[in-house]
Parts: C-alpha cells; structure tokens; sequence
C-alpha cells in the first residue's frame, strides 16, 4: 500500500488555478436541450437498425428447414 505522503506545495510563481461557477438558467437549459436531442438520435438510430428489413425472404422462411445430415438408420 502506498503511504499518504505530505501534500504538493505549488511554487509561488504558480498562480494557475480553475474555479468552476455554477450554472445559471440559460446554460443549464442549453445543457438539458443537448441532453435530449442527443437521447432522440440514439433513440432515433437505434430503431432505424432494430427495423430494417431482414435479409431473408419471407417466402423463404416458411419453408421446412433443409437436413444436412441423411436419417439415422441405428447402429453401435
């Protein structure tokens, strides 16, 4: 385990630092807009792929599965 060791001191000339403000009504509203539209276009994508056509004929799927192998006729 690793010890907790004393914290960083940050040198003098350093007077980088990053404050984050809270949102006001506009920006949030913005960020709720951008929220949904992006939930309706996976929404939007995912129902165009789950719907699409399959690749078989439906004539095709009605028939009797074809046997790959010929009757069991006993044995060992």
């Amino acid at each position: 385990m690793v010890a907790k060791g004393a914290p960083r001191i940050e040198p003098q000339s350093s007077k980088y630092y990053y404050r984050r403000s809270r949102l006001k009504g506009d920006q949030t509203l913005r960020a709720v807009g951008v929220g949904i539209a992006a939930g309706l276009a996976a929404f939007y994508i995912a129902r165009i792929v789950f719907s699409r056509t399959p690749l078989v004929a439906p004539e095709e799927t009605s028939r009797a599965p074809k046997r790959l192998r010929g009757p069991n006729t006993g044995g060992a």
